[in-house]
Formats: structure tokens, sequence, C-alpha cells
């Protein structure tokens, strides 16, 4: 269990014995990009945070570039998290490729019971008849920038990212985050985040789950957000005011309240 716990950088704060929230992020950042949002939480759940292997106070020894590259080595950590720590009736809060995760994690672990996807897609690459943001060929591209001048790249993308003008506090803030990862890192989880591709699961995720939809979303465009209310048995969609592909940064009172409604009607409609 310590090992990981280590491994990982496992935190748990907020009520022992409340109902469980564990915050999985997807690109950019380590745990911190939750602060904002934590306040919000952590008086009545238990809350589980993370760093992916690689990332923030992870245990750098751990990390293996073949090993990362593979979309299943993160979806091991996050159960094995889960199993480790004896977590029942959990939700997971996935922003990301961290969404995409989760989806293929609750088809595999009974103690999630659901799910709330920020900014999340199924697949981020288009296909015929599918939208997921980015064409085949513009990968290659990305690729060879982020590996050319990463902290470059970071910083002319925080803005968008952020949904926030440069120069302000929430772009620099994302940039500062986004520039504390390991270029060789980057190109790695951004790869084997463009492989990741969870469309055909999507019928086997039977739990509650919440899709949170920003607008201008530069990374998750809003078909893909709608192939998932579509093809996920028990669906709900909303539309947030934020923009861009952090709002738990930028918004994070109104990302919470959408959460936290949801949760709440759940545990409402139970009783």
């Amino acid at each position: 269990m310590q090992a990981v716990i280590q491994r990982n950088n496992v935190r748990v704060l907020g009520r022992t014995d409340g109902p469980v929230l564990l915050l999985a992020q997807g690109f950019g950042c380590d745990q911190v990009i939750w602060n904002r949002i934590l306040p919000f939480f952590t008086d009545a759940y238990k809350v589980v945070l993370f760093d992916h292997v690689g990332t923030g106070g992870a245990d750098p020894e751990a990390y293996d570039d073949a090993k990362y590259a593979d979309f299943d080595a993160f979806l091991a950590d996050l159960n094995e998290i889960i199993d480790v720590l004896d977590l029942h009736d959990a939700t997971v809060l996935g922003h990301s490729i961290a969404g995409t995760m989760a989806l293929a994690a609750a088809t595999r672990s009974p103690r999630i019971t659901r799910l709330v996807l920020l900014c999340a897609s199924p697949c981020y690459v288009s296909d015929e008849g599918y939208s997921g943001g980015l064409q085949p060929e513009d990968i290659e591209d990305v690729l060879n920038t982020v590996e050319t001048n990463y902290p470059l790249w970071a910083r002319a993308m925080a803005p968008a990212i952020a949904g926030e003008d440069p120069g302000s506090v929430v772009s620099d803030e994302l940039a500062e985050n986004m520039c504390r990862l390991r270029p060789e890192y980057v190109r790695g989880f951004l790869e084997m985040s463009f492989a990741a591709d969870v469309r055909q699961l999507l019928p086997q995720v039977l739990v509650p789950t919440l899709i949170l939809q920003s607008r201008g979303d530069p990374l998750t465009p809003e078909p893909a957000s709608l192939f998932l209310h579509t093809h996920l048995p028990q669906s709900t969609r909303v539309d947030l005011k934020a923009r861009g592909n952090m709002p738990h940064l930028s918004s994070p009172r109104e990302t919470a309240g959408a959460i936290l409604e949801y949760l709440e009607a759940g545990t409402r409609a139970q009783h």
C-alpha cells in the first residue's frame, strides 16, 4: 500500500467518513491544478488526490518511457490506487484524458459507482463520422513543436487552454504549471493521449455519469462530449459558462456547483 501511495503521491483530504471523490487530472499539470476547487468539497467529502507517474510529487524512479507510453499503465495505476485505499462507492472526477481513463476504469472496477467527466473525450483524433478535435495529420506537427521548444509552446497555448486572456492570472498560473513538466514526459503523455480510444467501451459504462462541457474548449470540442452523452447509458450533460479546457482553474465556483448539484441529486434519489 505504501509503495502505491509513494509512487503516485497519493493524498487524502476532507472527511474520513465522507463519500469518496477521487480527482484525476489530465494533461498539463499535477494535482495542484485542483487547489482552487478543493474547498468546495473537503467539508463533506473524502477527497483523494494523486499525481500521474512522471509529474509532481510522484516517485521519479517509477517512470519508464516504454511502460507509460501505454494508456493501460495509467489505467492500472488508477485502479491500484482505488484498490489499495479500499475505496467503496467512489465517484471519480476525471479531467481531459483522465476522464478517458475513468471511463475505462469504470468497466473494470465495481468500486467506482459514479463518474464526472470534465472536458473529457472518448477519443481526441477525428475519423469518419466522428469529430475528436484533431486530424491525424496534425498530430506529428504538435509532437514536433513540443519536442523542439516545449516551454515556448506551453506559454503560447496556456491562454487558449485556460480560456483566459494572455497575461491573466489564470493563464500565467497554468503556463507555470505546464512548464514544470519535463518535455520528454510531455511528448510521451501526448502520444499516449492521442492514441487512446474508448468509444467501443462506452456501452459497458453502466454507472451514472455527469458530462461537463465548457465553451470554446480547444482540446475537447462539443461533438466529442455529445458523442459521450449519446453512447453512455446513464449520462447527464451540462454546459458550463466557463471557457477553455480548465474550468476548475478559471471558474471553480461554477464547476464545483454543477458537480455538487449532480452528486447531491443522486444522493437524494437513493434515499
